[in-house]
């Protein structure tokens, strides 16, 4: 079969473009099956739709296959909608974290016949298998898809794939990596012009209401030397000299978190790693921070969220504060930059919480903060109870998105508060003036005055495309 994978052009403004990974994972599923596959990532064109249009004029297509996020909905599904414009017998597989938590909602839409469901290697394999052979697609498990008779039906949950190190490695050849390195970077400014993202587990044992659970709740880990090994092949065919590591828990089994720095070092190759996914504080210590170091780290965000101890209880993360100021001393002696996660605007929430995250990023050593108003995601613990409780004022164009609202604030004032929270933080410990490089620097000021833009400017004066947090 001739298999286009495809991932759409976002629609809000400071889009910043990443390698598309979940396509670049399930490309090698299809190719040791004998099938052709392409990958073409709209997210890189400035006119996305003459581009789609003529790679769907090359040839015959068998299935196209689109993966996103919910802030990549939108975007996916207008990709989508031109295809079936193109090919309206052409199915269209979804895949990725938004159609696993929305399937239901996805599959209504009449461009949507099939979503994988969560870890998509195997399921996507299997349904290869059975589209060539005119098998029962309710026998693959995973799969969700729409009936004859428009019925949506999901099959049995497939289990996550316990050998992690058995999947093979993305198939970066489909990708312009040259194009990734021009393109502004997905995360921190990276150190090295040539950066790429990758992951080495997958799961994340805690229960955080506000996240999903994509890859499941239990740690899955590649081992050291398998990392290693894409590493090496990033570096010496493709030149990568930076990795930006996307694990939901990377440092959760810390003596192997130590294993692959030490690999890292002993390889000889001069790279350097940033953690801008968020990292378990609990699972620091000197001599991993010291590590990290010595492997070339030099960005770690730290997920501190709320500096109140009942929110902390609240959001079932559990953190004690006083790991966070320990970790940002070891990175400030270490070298490492540190930025802060912070959220404000949990149900139940009082201004005086908010004020008390506030003051804690203020006072900190952190570099950096990033000050998040809550959204409670479809599939999220979080958005169950706000729609329990009908905590919001708003749905979203895309019917998925629940602003909340309770009898102390709203999204406006959410907003006035994050807005506040940038002053006090960047006006604080001469951090403005540290910043002013990063503001004249060709590489990164895009990103950071878009930042301003989004975070400072009064919402009456911001473009309409703009993230809603």
């Amino acid at each position: 079969m001739n298999i286009l994978l495809v991932r759409g052009k976002p629609t809000f403004m400071d889009f910043i473009v990443g390698i598309p990974i979940g396509l670049a994972y399930i490309a090698p599923i299809a190719r040791r099956l004998g099938h052709h596959v392409e990958i073409l990532d709209l997210a890189l064109e400035e006119e996305s739709e003459p581009v789609l249009a003529a790679k769907l004029r090359e040839r015959n297509w068998d299935l196209a296959g689109i993966s996103c996020m919910t802030a990549e909905w939108e975007g996916a599904a207008q990709a989508a909608r031109r295809i079936k414009d193109h090919a309206p017998r052409l199915p269209i597989v979804f895949g990725g974290q938004h159609p696993t938590i929305a399937y239901e909602e996805v599959l209504r839409h009449s461009f949507a016949d099939l979503v994988c469901l969560g870890e998509g290697e195997a399921t996507f394999g299997e349904l290869l298998q059975v589209l060539q052979k005119g098998g029962d697609l309710a026998q693959v498990p995973g799969l969700a898809f729409k009936t004859a008779d428009g019925q949506v039906h999901r099959g049995v949950p497939r289990p996550f794939i316990e050998d992690v190190d058995s999947i093979p490695l993305p198939a970066y050849d489909l990708l312009d990596l040259d194009r990734y390195a021009v393109a502004e970077s997905a995360r921190h400014t990276p150190k090295y012009r040539r950066a790429i993202q990758i992951f080495t587990s997958r799961g994340c044992p805690w229960h955080c209401i506000y996240c999903h659970d994509l890859f499941g709740k239990r740690f899955r880990a590649r081992s050291p030397e398998n990392v290693l090994e894409e590493m090496r092949l990033l570096y010496e065919r493709y030149h990568i000299q930076e990795f930006m590591i996307e694990d939901d828990v990377f440092n959760f089994d810390m003596d192997r978190a130590k294993r692959i720095c030490d690999l890292i070092v002993e390889s000889g190759m001069e790279t350097a790693l940033q953690f801008g996914n968020g990292v378990r504080l609990e699972r620091l210590d000197e001599e991993l921070i010291r590590k990290l170091a010595a492997a070339g780290t030099h960005h770690l965000c730290i997920a501190v969220e709320s500096a109140s101890p009942r929110l902390q209880r609240l959001m079932k993360k559990n953190l004690k504060l006083y790991h966070a100021r320990d970790v940002v001393r070891w990175c400030k002696q270490y070298g490492i930059e540190t930025l802060g996660f912070f959220m404000i605007g949990f149900p139940t929430e009082t201004i005086e919480e908010m004020r008390m995250t506030i003051d804690f990023a203020c006072r900190s050593e952190l570099d950096e903060a990033l000050f998040s108003i809550v959204i409670p995601y479809p599939g999220t613990e979080l958005s169950r109870e706000v729609v329990a409780r009908n905590m919001f004022d708003r749905v979203d164009h895309l019917n998925l998105v629940h602003r909340i609202r309770t009898d102390e604030f709203d999204f406006r004032r959410l907003k006035q508060i994050q807005r506040e929270a940038y002053l006090r933080f960047f006006l604080s410990r001469r951090r403005f003036v540290r910043m002013l490089p990063k503001l004249f620097s060709v590489r990164s000021s895009m990103k950071y005055l878009r930042a301003i833009e989004r975070n400072l400017l009064p919402m009456a004066l911001q473009r309409s495309s703009s993230r809603v947090n």
